[in-house]
């Protein structure tokens, strides 16, 4: 018995994106994707995923067409995995509106202009998108210096 509803043929495109998204263990993943970590041991050992809970999220974000499968590089990026960096800046900015003196662990800023992402997907300093390329995070648990983001292009 499945442990939850499948929304994968709703018509709500929230209902659908949400059969694939909505899961905080794929959350998880996607932030490491984009932290640069893109190999099964560093998957699990940032996200404390047990081994067959990874798995089987990697299953179904290749099957859903977040990541593919590099031999030699591990999990990358696809194209359709890069345009979920807004809902997880979304969730950046949800927390830091939510509990404002709160102890945040990843900050969001524009790579071109160095300010703090006020939107989940725009600078609107220097009015342009915050995209894989372009934005920058920095991550308590990192060191907390800002580092340009990987992506599924990468060589």
């Amino acid at each position: 018995m499945p442990l939850r509803s499948d929304w994968s043929t709703a018509t709500c495109p929230i209902a659908r994106s949400a059969d694939v998204l909505a899961d905080p263990w794929v959350l998880l993943i996607l932030r490491e994707l984009f932290s640069g970590r893109t190999r099964f041991d560093e998957l699990r050992d940032a996200t404390g995923a047990a081994d067959s809970v990874l798995a089987r999220r990697l299953a179904s974000m290749t099957e859903a067409g977040l990541v593919r499968r590099d031999d030699e590089r591990g999990y990358l990026l696809t194209e359709v995995g890069r345009e979920t960096l807004p809902i997880l800046h979304a969730y950046a900015r949800f927390t830091r509106v939510t509990d404002p003196d709160g102890p945040w662990g990843l900050t969001v800023s524009c790579g071109r202009c160095g300010e703090l992402a006020a939107s989940a997907d725009w600078c609107t300093t220097c009015a342009a998108p915050l995209d894989a390329d372009t934005t920058r995070w920095s991550r308590r648990s990192m060191g907390g210096e800002r580092f340009a983001l990987a992506s599924g292009t990468e060589a």
